[in-house]
């Protein structure tokens, strides 16, 4: 791969970490949802990528027997943390990893992001270990390994990759894929199940494409 492909594949994850953090901050809205691949459009399942996109394809909600209501319902029920009985503990890495809101994981999380140069990412989420903030920061320093790549500089696309790898091995993977799978035994709609499938799927082809470049590059 030239240093260009491998700006465009940095740009790719980062596109990708981005989209899928939206699905997690606020219910879907019909213009997000018209947004999702049908079944001709995903590409044949030769990997667990592959097979992700068509289960998110497959899971794309019809509008004539889902409504835009149960869908936001369904959204506040996993992510909202309203009630221990009624959903899933809500997608804050201390809240799985350590049981409560704000902990030491939170606060290693904010030193990461300050560390590679970033405030408070997504306000809104509130404590800034929330997986959609988390998937950012992973979008955002993908950016810059691209712009890196770019500008012929690789000090710093050592660095950027260095930083994505460290944060999705500390933190994403020791927590996400466990609220991953318990997302999809709980939901009972298909679309919220096939975007934790995704999430799953996109960090394990992250952490490999990451390795590999390193490996190849040394």
């Amino acid at each position: 791969m030239t240093e260009m492909d491998r700006a465009a594949s940095a740009e790719d994850r980062s596109r990708f970490f981005w989209w899928l953090a939206e699905w997690f901050l606020n219910p879907p809205s019909p213009e997000q949802l018209a947004t999702l691949p049908s079944p001709a459009d995903a590409p044949p399942p030769e990997d667990a990528m592959d097979r992700a996109w068509l289960g998110l394809a497959l899971a794309k909600p019809d509008p004539a027997t889902v409504s835009p209501e149960e869908i936001g319902g369904e959204f506040t029920r996993l992510l909202g943390g309203i009630q221990e009985c009624l959903g899933p503990p809500p997608p804050f890495e201390a809240v799985w990893r350590e049981e409560r809101l704000m902990g030491e994981t939170t606060l290693a999380v904010i030193e990461a992001y300050a560390r590679a140069g970033f405030a408070d990412i997504q306000p809104e989420a509130g404590p800034q270990d929330h997986l959609a903030v988390e998937l950012k920061f992973l979008a955002l320093l993908a950016l810059r390994e691209a712009e890196a790549w770019r500008a012929g500089d690789p000090s710093a696309t050592r660095s950027r990759m260095t930083q994505q790898r460290e944060f999705l091995e500390a933190h994403l993977a020791a927590w996400a894929p466990r609220w991953a799978d318990t997302l999809i035994r709980e939901t009972r709609v298909p679309l919220f199940a096939a975007l934790a499938g995704l999430v799953k799927a996109g960090l394990e082809q992250a952490a490999f494409e990451l390795a590999e470049t390193a490996r190849t590059r040394s």
